[in-house]
């Protein structure tokens, strides 16, 4: 009885045992930045009704890629840059989540004293030509990169 009992429990431990897996010491030890660039659609299922709006736009934002120790991969996207709707609104360009418009309405409001503020235009066509410039900056570091 005591061999068959010591048998079985030998049988269970090896049936259960799970391989090891080695360690990639080096990739998880900081995670890795980056950057985003393309449409970007998002869908909120949790919350009120309301607040459930679908998010549809270009986007530029930072992102940062993990790997865990049991090798579990993460991606994070930022807010960044974005060029798009949210819901049943108009279009609009957005900085960290941040309306433009809105942002220099409330710049335009604060400097009502001095004479007036920079034209929302001009702070949509600096934002644009911004993102073009670090496009160009990045793309050609890629294509000289890919040369050597």
């Amino acid at each position: 009885m005591k061999k068959l009992m010591i048998a079985a429990l030998l049988a269970g431990q090896l049936s259960t045992a799970a391989p090891a897996a080695a360690a990639e010491l080096d990739r998880h030890a900081a995670p890795q930045m980056g950057a985003f660039g393309g449409l970007r659609l998002r869908l909120p299922l949790d919350g009120d009704r309301r607040d459930r709006q679908l998010r549809a736009g270009l986007t530029l934002a930072p992102s940062t890629h993990i790997r865990t120790a049991d090798g579990e991969t993460r991606l994070r996207i930022g807010e960044g840059l974005e060029f798009g709707v949210r819901g049943r609104e108009p279009v609009r360009l957005s900085l960290a989540g941040q309306d433009l418009r809105r942002l220099a309405a409330q710049g335009e409001e604060s400097e009502e004293d001095e004479g007036g503020g920079v034209p929302t235009w001009a702070i949509v066509a600096g934002a644009v030509v911004v993102v073009l410039g670090d496009g160009l900056v990045a793309f050609s570091a890629a294509m000289n990169a890919s040369s050597e």
